[in-house]
């Protein structure tokens, strides 16, 4: 075992608002997050209005293969332009209930009620805040920043090449169902779980009835980390090894050989998250089977909340500072603190003492 020493990141990054809003602002508005899945848009003009880490969007279907998503507000005065989580927009626009200005499904500004409109564009803007949107097989993934220097190819290209090197093909698997829970956690707590498998022994007995759990090993590569593990035998979590892939910063894509399911990260405050999980199975696997799956996931689930949330609690306390991390079991958490420290202190706005949180 290495002698290396290995910190945790501070307990301030757990606690404290200003480092939360750090986070929203050099993370979630400038990386690459997954969204949504093109199965829940069935017709044009189908739209999802989301809200991660408290920037609110809305994704639509403009055409068979396309689509358009825009920030949630009005050019006028900031109205949301969709208050209703999914519906559909008729006649191709969409019209403002506070003032009535319109927009078509491409964002443009078409109508401005008693307000000239050339005078509007002139001196405020022809066009929604637009949000980037990029793809992979039926995931959709979006950029809050339209000034973003990450392309989506290079972005999701090593993920691509970890399916192409599994043979893992993404386009057998259909939406079958969506899980959503709320940890009383940093979105950070949660996801230092996720990125080990230390605790699995003592926290998930399932796991340790199927899986050689010493074999279990975390490998961290370009912003993301494969995590895989020798399986015992087969059960209600198939027959093959586990391959469970995280993407900084939101997104979990466990892949088993009958199912692969998508986990949404997503910080509703400093010590709130919402966790959404989209299922997706082969469809010759029976309702049965994807029950006691579904089942099955939302047992880990509960069990690892379940302990987020007391560390957390005790995070809050004042007492802790600061921790160390095993570094051939838990160097999945160190890889992901690195890439939060790299993106939040290395912003303009950031001031921490001698930044050595």
């Amino acid at each position: 075992m290495s002698n290396e020493v290995i910190h945790t990141l501070t307990v301030d990054w757990f606690t404290k608002n200003n480092i939360f809003q750090l986070e929203r602002q050099e993370i979630f508005k400038k990386q690459w997050i997954y969204a949504a899945d093109e199965s829940e848009f069935k017709n044009i003009g189908d739209y999802i209005n989301l809200e991660i880490a408290g920037f609110p969007f809305v994704i639509v279907k403009k055409s068979e293969t396309d689509y358009f998503a825009f920030h949630n507000f009005c050019l006028h005065r900031a109205a949301p332009l969709l208050s209703e989580k999914k519906g559909n927009i008729k006649n191709s626009s969409l019209t403002c209930r506070y003032h009535g200005w319109t927009y078509n499904l491409s964002g443009e500004l078409i109508a401005t009620p008693m307000f000239d409109i050339n005078t509007v564009k002139q001196n405020c803007s022809e066009k929604l805040h637009e949000v980037t949107i990029g793809k992979l097989k039926k995931l959709i993934f979006v950029n809050l920043n339209a000034e973003n220097s990450i392309s989506f190819e290079n972005f999701i290209a090593p993920v691509k090449n970890e399916f192409e090197t599994a043979n893992y093909d993404m386009s057998q698997y259909n939406l079958f169902g969506q899980m959503e829970k709320i940890a009383n956690c940093n979105w950070k707590t949660w996801l230092d779980g996720y990125q080990e498998c230390y605790h699995c022994t003592t926290i998930h007995p399932i796991f340790n009835r199927d899986f050689y759990l010493k074999k279990y090993k975390v490998e961290n590569k370009e912003n993301y980390s494969v995590h895989s593990c020798e399986r015992k035998h087969s059960s209600e979590s198939g027959e093959q090894q586990g391959l469970w892939l995280w993407h900084f910063p939101n997104l979990g894509l466990p892949c088993y050989e009958n199912a692969y399911y998508t986990i949404q990260i997503n910080p509703l405050s400093v010590n709130q998250t919402k966790l959404t999980y989209k299922f997706r199975f082969k469809n010759n696997v029976t309702e049965n089977e994807r029950v006691e799956f579904i089942k099955f996931v939302e047992k880990i689930t509960i069990e690892d909340i379940s302990i987020c949330e007391l560390v957390q609690k005790n995070l809050e306390v004042g007492i802790y500072q600061k921790g160390i991390l095993n570094p051939e079991k838990e160097n999945g958490v160190a890889y992901f603190h690195s890439l939060v420290k790299t993106a939040v202190m290395n912003a303009k706005d950031f001031a921490y003492g001698d930044k050595t949180i």
